[in-house]
């Protein structure tokens, strides 16, 4: 192989490696917690999502709040990865929303479902007279007629906002099984000039604490 053959193809493998904004466009998850991912859109805007089913790694300052997601816009300065968060109110601030499974049913059951349609475990349920009950699981069930209207039950879960039946959003909601979906919130201008290390399938945060990794 000749000499300027070797340098043709050194020069396409060095070409080939650089990361540039048509390439670094895609969805970077977290590995210790492959729901939570940043996704990098072809027009500049990114949308960051933090799901973790429990306390997530030490890195996060923030791994024993609310699940959450962000959006706004991003930049690539050379190798470095910049993100700016929206700050105007987001317009998906819904944080739940039920389907009626059945209706007309001898007794009232609930079950709790993140948007990945996994299961989501209730930490404890919180009763009117401020009891507390811890639970194992993402679901319950009980007799609506052992309940007065003022009564409320409290349901508590890792990384979203308590849930409070009877919710009047909804109808049907005693004697019914309903599905209960719940989403991260929105947060405007949480990220302010956050910088990644940008690689060909890998953004290393600038403190090299954790990486995310490109989805094939």
């Amino acid at each position: 192989m000749s000499f300027y053959r070797i340098i043709f193809f050194f020069l396409l493998l060095l070409s080939s490696c650089k990361v540039t904004e048509e390439n670094i466009v895609g969805t970077y998850y977290l590995k210790e917690s492959p729901k939570t991912k940043l996704i990098l859109k072809k027009d500049k805007t990114f949308e960051f999502i933090k799901n973790f089913l429990k306390p997530g790694i030490g890195v996060f300052p923030d791994s024993t709040d609310r699940n959450f997601k962000t959006t706004g816009n991003w930049q690539l300065n050379k190798k470095k990865l910049i993100l700016n968060s929206f700050r105007k109110n987001s317009s998906d601030q819904t944080f739940t929303w039920s389907v009626i499974v059945a209706k007309d049913s001898s007794i009232t059951s609930l079950s709790f479902w993140d948007v990945y349609n996994d299961p989501v475990p209730i930490r404890f349920i919180k009763f009117p007279d401020d009891r507390i009950k811890f639970h194992l699981n993402n679901s319950i069930s009980f007799f609506a007629s052992d309940f007065n209207k003022t009564d409320t039950l409290e349901f508590h879960f890792y990384g979203y906002r308590p849930y409070t039946w009877p919710n009047m959003q909804y109808t049907y909601e005693s004697n019914s099984h309903l599905k209960i979906i719940l989403n991260e919130e929105s947060r405007t201008g949480l990220f302010k000039d956050i910088g990644f290390i940008a690689k060909r399938k890998k953004l290393i945060s600038t403190s090299k604490h954790f990486s995310l990794k490109k989805s094939q």
